[in-house]
């Protein structure tokens, strides 16, 4: 199962099993925690990692765009890893991929790691503060913003799936009381796994696709 319904705070909302949510009503495609360019600054500090990451992580957003036709990008934080030079070679592959894509308008909500970098010269709109439309807010780190159920990244969820005598860490969708966290789109990210809260919500990301998962109901 690629695709999952959920509803939260009135909003019908559908995750994908490569770490997006798409919000039909406004037609809204939104990723976190994308870290384009970790390969390389990996690759700077010594990591045998071979190169492309950001091509594949390109071509993964290129079929959620045709999938699902969206009218806007947003991307909760943390769109690059780090500093990057403007002639430096996954900046000039996203600057080529985001001149493909220039009728369709493309948001950042600025996390941790995206100060370090200007996401104007990626062509992506620079927003300093949480997003609010409708019920839901649109931002980077987990807290509570009153009025709103919050959507965010930069925990990078996972949770511990046991299949028989075997147990898997994979990427999550943690939907809590007030706060619903994305996996990190990103694959060369870490996991943080906590044991699941009564009553919240999670659906696993596994190589076959969504797994919802059954929690306790307080």
């Amino acid at each position: 199962m690629m695709e999952f319904g959920i509803e939260v705070a009135g909003e019908t909302l559908q995750l994908h099993g490569e770490r997006a949510v798409f919000w039909p009503r406004l037609r809204w495609l939104l990723l976190a925690d994308v870290h384009f360019g970790k390969g390389a600054v990996l690759r700077r500090a010594g990591v045998a990692l071979p190169t492309g990451q950001t091509l594949d992580d390109l071509q993964r957003i290129d079929r959620l765009i045709a999938h699902y036709q969206p009218q806007r990008l947003v991307v909760l934080g943390d769109l690059v890893h780090g500093r990057a030079h403007h002639d430096t070679p996954w900046v000039a592959d996203v600057q080529r991929w985001r001149e493909r894509h220039a009728a369709l308008a493309m948001s950042l909500v600025v996390g941790n790691h995206d100060r370090h970098m200007d996401a104007g010269i990626l062509g992506f709109e620079r927003i300093d503060e949480v997003l609010c439309e409708g019920p839901l807010a649109l931002g980077h780190e987990p807290t509570r913003y009153p009025g709103h159920y919050l959507l965010a990244g930069h925990v990078h969820p996972g949770v511990n799936v046991r299949d028989g005598w075997r147990k898997h860490r994979l990427p999550a969708f943690r939907f809590g009381r007030s706060v619903a966290l994305l996996p990190a789109f990103g694959r060369l990210t870490g996991l943080y796994e906590e044991p699941p809260r009564p009553s919240e919500r999670i659906v696993a990301v596994t190589p076959a696709g969504l797994l919802p998962l059954a929690t306790r109901a307080r």
